[in-house]
């Protein structure tokens, strides 16, 4: 037995865009790391440029160019984290914009060496890297533009030796191979994204399964009840026409029908032993005609008394249902399967087993929600309901599926 696709309506277990939120905050928690590390490497450079600048400029034009990016490394440790995200990513390039236009305002034009600006167009391509954890198109918008403010400050400060061309060369080369850390983040982003959209559809599956599975159940009630009543009556009345029990048999066929015909059975309703064994029994055999089922009650319980509700019978006879799925998909070919059925007076455990390849129940990857979705959060949602899976790779494997609560 080994796990498989997920079967079931669980569309809200799962958060739509889980995976992408993941990304986003792992994302931006990198780009806040290389906002703090730029700042430590460029700490003795401040010094170096305030002989260049009005003396207003250094302290405000740090707090635009770096504050943006640590409220994005703090704000990852923090709920939310992948709502703020977003518009911190945005203030990160507006700061650094807005930094690097001031020094165009402040610089005094005193001809420099090249490393008394190398603390604020060190780092142009940042700003695009935070951008990109919500667009692409923005972020290489704004690689452009930081970078081009990056060469208008080095032009402006009048480094020795650097003309127009060399500043226009290095600006493409800049942007160049920020790009390449561009694509790269925004492929990951976007993997989550897709990821998500993935599994959003595998769960509408799921529940299209689910519906298909309802429908399968009342077919396999209707089956049953087409040979336990109509053609046993049937067959009572060719082999004795005057048999004085056939008028209550007939007429019991044709309430049940009438019954069925009603829709399916409601909520409340609660089912016999007798009812929910055969129900057990109908649906197992039309997953696999031969396994075997059996059933151990108390010799004192009353089995035609109305006793477990129609829903707790059907999450129960669902998850079984895809654990004997489970177990012919994956147990192998050769292994064989049964199902005990164990009713009490308050309530009801099935255990389906093999004797197959077994598997690492820890193991299960997220995407295979069969056992997940399908079994335990079935079970979860069912008030007593539980469900419990042990296997291990060449072992075999059993589910034991409980429902417990008062009469």
């Amino acid at each position: 037995m080994g796990p498989t696709a997920v079967s079931g309506d669980a569309e809200t277990k799962f958060s739509s865009h889980r995976e992408r939120e993941r990304m986003l905050t792992v994302m931006a928690r990198f780009v806040g790391v290389g906002y703090l590390a730029y700042f430590l490497v460029s700490i003795p450079d401040f010094g170096l440029s305030s002989e260049l600048v009005a003396g207003w400029y250094l302290p405000l034009a740090a707090a635009l160019a770096f504050g943006p990016g640590f409220a994005l490394l703090a704000a990852t440790f923090l709920p939310g984290a992948p709502r703020t995200a977003v518009p911190l990513a945005y203030l990160c390039a507006a700061g650094y914009l807005a930094a690097g236009l001031l020094w165009l305002v402040a610089v005094r034009g005193t001809p420099a060496p090249i490393d008394h600006v190398a603390w604020l167009t060190g780092f142009a391509g940042l700003p695009s890297l935070a951008v990109v954890l919500h667009r692409l198109q923005p972020a290489v918008l704004v690689l452009v533009l930081c970078d081009g403010v990056a060469g208008l400050m080095t032009l402006a400060a009048g480094i020795p030796g650097t003309d127009t061309v060399d500043v226009a060369y290095q600006t493409v080369w800049n942007v160049l191979f920020t790009s390449l850390f561009l694509l790269a983040m925004y492929t990951v982003v976007r993997a989550g994204w897709i990821l998500d959209r993935t599994r959003a559809g595998a769960v509408r599956a799921a529940a299209d399964s689910a519906t298909a599975a309802a429908r399968n159940s009342e077919r396999s009630r209707f089956d049953a009840l087409i040979h336990d009543r109509v053609i046993a009556t049937l067959l009572a009345a060719k082999r004795d026409p005057e048999d004085p029990r056939l008028p209550d048999h007939a007429q019991a066929a044709l309430d049940e029908l009438a019954a069925l015909a009603d829709g399916p059975v409601a909520d409340g309703t609660r089912l016999s032993v007798a009812e929910t064994v055969a129900r057990l029994r109908t649906l197992a055999s039309s997953i696999e005609a031969d396994v075997p089922v059996g059933s151990v009650a108390d010799g004192d319980l009353d089995v035609g008394a109305p006793r477990y509700p129609e829903a707790a019978v059907r999450a129960v006879s669902e998850a079984m249902g895809e654990a004997l799925r489970n177990s012919v998909h994956h147990a192998g070919d050769t292994a064989e399967r049964a199902i005990l059925v164990e009713p009490g007076p308050d309530g009801l455990l099935v255990t389906v087993a093999d004797n197959g390849a077994g598997f690492d129940v820890a193991a299960v990857p997220p995407e295979r929600l069969g056992i997940e979705v399908s079994i335990r959060s079935r079970l979860q949602e069912l008030p007593g309901g539980s469900a419990h899976v042990r296997s291990a790779p060449g072992s075999g494997a059993t589910v034991q599926i409980r429902w417990e609560g008062a009469r």
